[in-house]
């Protein structure tokens, strides 16, 4: 039984290790709406905004998720690298809300980064996570936040 054990906690980190070698640094950038007064965040906090914990911003706008769909890389990175959880126990944690006495968070699904960052330009609490590839793209309608106080693409940011 011990070795099973063993066994089975080996075979998980080597799932997870192959997880997030799928998801190269400086893979995801963070955008807001550009009238979002935060600058920063860090990976925590940016874990608990996603995961519906943090449902407004330090200006008490409401947060609204733009989220990628669950078959794209960005989301299957933002839940490696980010919430730490697997597809399904994001889902069912998304879910579960309701049976803790919260209202669901609104996420608002999308099949591509222009469409996020079209989203994210029109509503003052919107944020999205993007790949890093599409920043020069979009930047000029949303503003890129800092995670960690690293911009994408600088030395030690970690996403």
């Amino acid at each position: 039984m011990k070795m099973n054990f063993v066994r089975v906690i080996f075979l998980m980190s080597v799932a997870c290790a192959c997880a997030n070698a799928q998801c190269p640094a400086n893979s995801l950038a963070v955008i807001v709406n550009k009238s979002n007064p935060s600058e920063s965040l860090s990976v925590a906090q940016l874990r608990r905004l996603l995961i519906g914990d943090v449902r407004a911003w330090p200006d008490h706008k409401a947060i609204a998720l733009v989220a990628r769909d669950p078959s794209s890389k960005v989301f299957q990175c933002s839940l490696s690298n980010i919430v730490r959880l697997s597809d399904a126990e994001y889902h069912r944690y998304m879910l579960s809300a309701e049976f803790r006495g919260e209202e669901p968070m609104a996420v608002q699904t999308v099949d591509s980064d222009t469409t996020s960052a079209r989203i994210v330009a029109g509503s003052a609490g919107a944020i999205a996570i993007v790949d890093a590839n599409s920043v020069a793209a979009v930047s000029s309608s949303v503003k890129v936040i800092r995670v960690n106080g690293k911009n994408p693409g600088e030395a030690g940011y970690p996403l």
